[in-house]
């Protein structure tokens, strides 16, 4: 009975192992810069479909991957993928950034490279970030109205930029006013917006970037 007991043991512990050796063995780096967008370019939009999913930070480091809850729905832009393992942007409650997610939890979201004009059309937020977009008096044209902010221990920045801008396909890229104002490449993914600005739109660290969804009307 004792020899039964040591081999099951020997077994489980065998497969503890192999799971441990299928997590990601470096770090999710991303190597493009932000959420920069051009119109045509390939982008993939995935969202966590499992309550019990979790995700990895900090591999390839000596201690190994840190591992933390993400929420079911969690919009999650794929990067790469390493064995069982998909790379990728992750938009949390508890903030953003690159991290391992199990492939198997993840599911794709479909999108329409020409979407409609009021496919746009909504409110918008990620983080801080709060955007309202809507169709204007010119035709082919939407108007944008946003507002973003930042916040640190002891002081807070914002930024905020309204005008409008008209899509090439997915892909909006919006001028507040001369070349040097604020700038916004957004790329429309279904119910997610990819979001980038040039810096010039409000206070240190208050920008319009990241994954925004769409919360509204």
């Amino acid at each position: 009975m004792r020899y039964l007991v040591l081999a099951i043991l020997l077994i489980v512990a065998g497969l503890l192992d192999c799971g441990a050796q299928s997590k990601p063995t470096e770090a999710c780096v991303f190597a493009f810069d932000g959420f920069a967008t051009t119109p045509g370019q390939k982008v993939q939009m995935a969202e966590v479909t499992q309550r019990a999913a979790v995700q990895l930070e900090a591999c390839g480091s000596p201690k190994g991957c840190a591992q933390a809850p993400v929420a079911w729905g969690t919009p999650v832009q794929v990067y790469r993928q390493q064995g069982e393992w998909t790379c990728g942007y992750v938009s949390g409650r508890d903030g953003a950034g690159p991290a391992w997610i199990r492939s198997s939890a993840l599911r794709v979201v479909s999108y329409d490279e020409h979407p409609p004009l009021s496919a746009w059309v909504g409110t918008w937020t990620g983080g801080e970030d709060r955007v309202l977009i809507r169709t204007g008096g010119v035709p082919g044209k939407l108007q944008l109205v946003g507002s973003a902010e930042w916040r640190g221990k002891y002081t807070a920045h914002f930024g905020d930029t309204k005008g409008s801008a008209s899509p090439v396909g997915n892909h909006l890229h919006f001028v507040e006013g001369g070349t040097d104002s604020c700038t916004i490449d957004m790329t429309l993914l279904n119910r997610y917006i990819l979001a980038n600005d040039n810096q010039a739109c409000g206070g240190l660290n208050a920008r319009f970037q990241g994954i925004w969804k769409r919360t509204g009307p």
